[in-house]
């Protein structure tokens, strides 16, 4: 039996009129003074009955005479046949909401069917209708649920109406989009006495998350490294209806959806167990519960997966009506992560084989791979003047952690087309040898459907244009097609083709490169070595990891010491954090581990693996596929000028300097000129290769540069995030000046005027450029873009009066009021994500 903590909603009840006409005149006797007379009375025509005279419930015996009588009004009731005095309508109470709150709210979930109704059940708000006198047998109740997106569940297969005898009746209130809703409920009897209950719904930002020392005032996040501390947070506001309400928070094993519908029963995982508290109405700050002393378990894989439910209830069941984040979900509530530069629970085996000129090979896998279901493959392919075997140190991690590796020679020195063609074969060669190579240990254990190419040098233009070549040229291949690569990731890579011949087009790409490299270095005086360029033609998903410190040959064993500038952080740090990020990328893109792409997409500053130091300089860049993910507000594309942006935005602007144009450095030196305002830029250069930006800057006084959204753009609610890249403009005075990492606050402004500011800072900064010396005068390398991400639901829960659905304008606020107090920046894809 479920049981809801409830509240009856205040009743404006207006009784039926069922009373029958009395068919005389007379006086009806009083309850104390039955009727002796010999005359005929009420009861002639109702012997054994319960009637009602002039509101009077008269009770009349056997004899057809008046038993005993009882004047309903008096008690502020009416009369009713056959039941005597009462109350006829509804009541409905809506659970855990307080007897004041004018609305309920009910997270967005995806909309109900017959698949995944056994668990979106417990993503609804119940609403239980009972009878105003539930000793009254006045038949049954028919209700009603208007709202667009919003639906009523029945766990009993009520549809609309109930009979009397079966109330009361909960039913469950599921949103799948955003909106209101009235649920109206009725008497049959009496239907003027309806009542109603209102409903809104809303995007729910996960519960748990980081402290932060101001607004929004915690970083909500679903990934936590192993020696971090995890809190829930409630915001007041948004679950105004629960203020005062208990409930304990539960660290749950992780479930499959139709688990949790089968056994919805809570075991708290961490040390002291369920953790109480109650929803303060004040602020967020007063809804920060910390809810482990000690770390949770992440195993022998190093990723601990746990769901998260704050049961109100407090019956440690999960109910509908109860808040969690995991459940029904394609991804944990949270997820908690280990060293991932550790090894994982696999010992590895390795061999080589051979299968002519340019197709030695090199192969990792599991010892227990014949007990797994079919891995995916990752394929390396190393650098001009490299060797195969040097990439060890990746092979066995990954081996380690479930995959088989395979490295192979490539024909790298009479250039790119010959290293693509060596990536093709051999890849090809591999999968056709499975059923031989080692006994054949590997057959039937490699999904050739996932396969996964990263490159070296030479090696990681080569998997580009290797790929180019199956979409663009038809290149034949026996045991796998484009479909069949699922990511291609880049260390240093050389840029020797255009675009147009090396593209990762619709596959995920991901740049691996040090900032301190000596060979592909990055700089100005080559298109050659403007790795960047990649990240910016690629058509999908976009992840950059860039170090500092690090040469072109840390990530191999072997290669010349070659890098170049400050604070080298060497060889075995720089595939620490290869091995980490390697996995982090591998598991998101080979497993579908969507918690391991956060190491992608916040920033590094803040947030990296564990075991990586403090000290290593990360600058990560994101961008989801524009075709599924994202809309722009400007990517500087189309509608070449400051003034108008690529979504048909008006955009305003009091910062000094302001240029828009192809992000490309106009001449061969880092050394700042006010004649090269695109200094430091190496992200477009060539036919094809057009990218844009805009480039700013200010000088302790406040500016701000703003896009003012035209009507068709301004609603913003279907939106997770607003997102946007921006890179400190190298050796340019204020970047000298200000020595440091970079920031600044962000506005949304509604058609009402109502502003929310959040200050990006605290969830990670702009990184200033390597400060590298050489090509011309002073220090700081290529600009470094980095992506910032912001939580639409975090301005509105700095300033609740703010309307995401009729957000006006977009505004940066620069300057000493708002952040760094100087700045020189370049900024491009200005987005909303969903």
């Amino acid at each position: 039996m479920r049981t809801f903590i409830t509240i009856v909603l205040p009743l404006a009840l207006v009784a039926c009129d069922s009373a029958k006409d009395p068919s005389d005149s007379g006086s009806v006797p009083s309850a104390s003074e039955p009727n002796t007379d010999d005359d005929d009375d009420d009861c002639d025509d109702s012997p054994g009955e319960l009637i009602c005279v002039d509101g009077v419930a008269t009770a009349c015996d056997a004899d057809g005479d008046v038993d005993s009588t009882e004047d309903c009004a008096e008690t502020g009731q009416e009369c009713f046949e056959a039941n005597g005095c009462g109350t006829c309508g509804v009541t409905l109470s809506v659970a855990h909401m307080n007897e004041d709150a004018e609305s309920g709210f009910v997270g967005i979930r995806p909309e109900v069917n017959d698949d995944n109704q056994g668990w979106e059940r417990l993503y609804t708000r119940p609403i239980t209708i009972s009878a105003t006198d539930p000793g009254l047998d006045l038949g049954g109740v028919s209700w009603s649920l208007e709202g667009d997106g919003f639906q009523l569940l029945s766990d009993e297969g009520f549809e609309g109406e109930a009979e009397g005898s079966d109330l009361p009746v909960t039913l469950l209130v599921h949103a799948n989009r955003l909106g209101n809703a009235t649920f109206t409920a009725r008497h049959n009897l009496c239907p003027e006495t309806e009542q109603s209950a209102q409903f809104h719904s809303g995007r729910q930002p996960p519960f748990t998350g980081n402290l932060l020392d101001e607004a929004p005032w915690a970083e909500r996040v679903r990934v936590f490294n192993q020696d971090q501390d995890i809190y829930t947070v409630i915001h007041p506001e948004r679950h105004a209806d629960r203020t005062g309400r208990s409930y304990d928070v539960y660290i749950t094993a992780r479930r499959a959806p139709w688990e949790w519908a089968a056994d919805p029963t809570l075991e708290d995982l961490t040390d002291s167990g369920p953790t109480r508290s109650r929803v303060a109405g004040d602020a967020v700050s007063s809804n920060r519960v910390k809810v482990s002393d000690s770390p949770l378990s992440v195993g022998p894989n190093k990723v601990g997966a746990y769901d998260v439910v704050l049961d109100f209830n407090r019956n440690a069941t999960l109910d509908p009506g109860d808040l969690m984040v995991g459940p029904g979900e394609g991804q944990p509530g949270i997820a908690v992560m280990g060293d991932l530069s550790q090894a994982g629970p696999y010992g590895v085996d390795s061999f080589q084989h051979w299968g002519g000129t340019w197709l030695a090979q090199k192969v990792y896998y599991p010892e227990s791979i014949e007990e797994m279901d079919a891995v995916p493959l990752v394929v390396i392919s190393h650098g001009n003047g490299h060797n195969y075997l040097w990439y060890d140190y990746l092979g066995e991690h990954l081996a380690s952690h479930g995959y088989v590796v395979m490295a192979h020679t490539n024909r790298t020195g009479p250039g790119i087309e010959t290293a693509s063609t060596s990536t093709l074969d051999n890849t090809d060669y591999f999968l056709s040898r499975l059923g031989d190579v080692e006994g054949g240990v590997l057959d039937g254990q490699v999904n050739s459907s996932r396969i996964i190419w990263i490159g070296h040098s030479r090696g990681g233009e080569g998997v580009v244009r290797a790929y180019d070549r199956l979409v663009d040229e038809g290149y034949e291949t026996d045991h796998y097609d484009a479909d069949d690569i699922i990511l291609i990731s880049s260390i240093a890579p050389t840029t020797f083709f255009t675009v147009e011949y090396s593209n990762p087009h619709d596959r995920p790409y991901h740049l691996f490169a040090g900032a301190a490299d000596g060979d592909v270095h990055g700089g100005p005086t080559s298109t050659v070595v403007q790795f960047f360029r990649l990240t910016s033609v690629a058509e999908s998903a976009v992840q950059t990891t860039y170090l500092h410190g690090v040469g072109h040959n840390e990530f191999n064993c072997c290669g010349f010491a070659d890098a170049s500038g400050p604070a080298l952080i060497g060889r075995p740090q720089a595939q620490k954090i290869a091995k980490s990020y390697y996995l982090a990328l591998i598991h998101a893109y080979g497993r579908g581990h969507l918690p391991s792409l956060d190491f992608f997409t916040r920033r590094a500053d803040v947030f990296r693996p564990m075991g990586i130091s403090d000290e290593a300089v990360i600058i990560n860049e994101y961008r989801p596929d524009p075709a599924t993910h994202s809309v722009a507000i400007d990517d500087f594309q189309s509608e070449p000028g400051v003034a108008v942006a690529s979504s048909g935005a008006a955009v305003e602007t009091n910062a000094a300097n302001v240029v828009e144009d192809y992000l490309e450095d106009g001449d061969i030196s880092f050394a700042w000129s006010s004649s090269d305002p695109m200094n430091g830029m190496t992200q477009g250069c060539c036919d094809g290769d057009n990218n844009r930006g805009v480039v700013l800057d200010w000088e302790d006084e406040d500016a701000a540069i703003a896009w003012h959204m035209s009507p068709d753009n301004q609603d913003f609610r279907s939106f997770r995030w607003l997102s946007f890249r921006a890179a400190q403009g190298t050796r340019h005075p204020a970047t000298t000046w200000l020595g440091g990492p970079l920031d600044f606050s962000v506005s949304l402004v509604d058609s009402d005027g109502d502003q929310a500011t959040l200050w990006f800072g605290q969830f990670g900064k702009i990184s200033s450029p390597y400060s590298r010396w050489g090509l011309g005068s002073g220090f700081g390398w290529a600009n470094e873009f980095n992506t910032i991400r912001l939580r639409l639901t975090d301005f509105w829960e700095t300033e609740a009066a703010l309307d995401l659905e009729s957000i006006e304008t977009v505004r940066f606020d620069l300057g000493p009021s708002f952040g760094s107090a100087r700045g020189r920046i370049g900024i491009d894809n200005v987005l909303l994500e969903y």
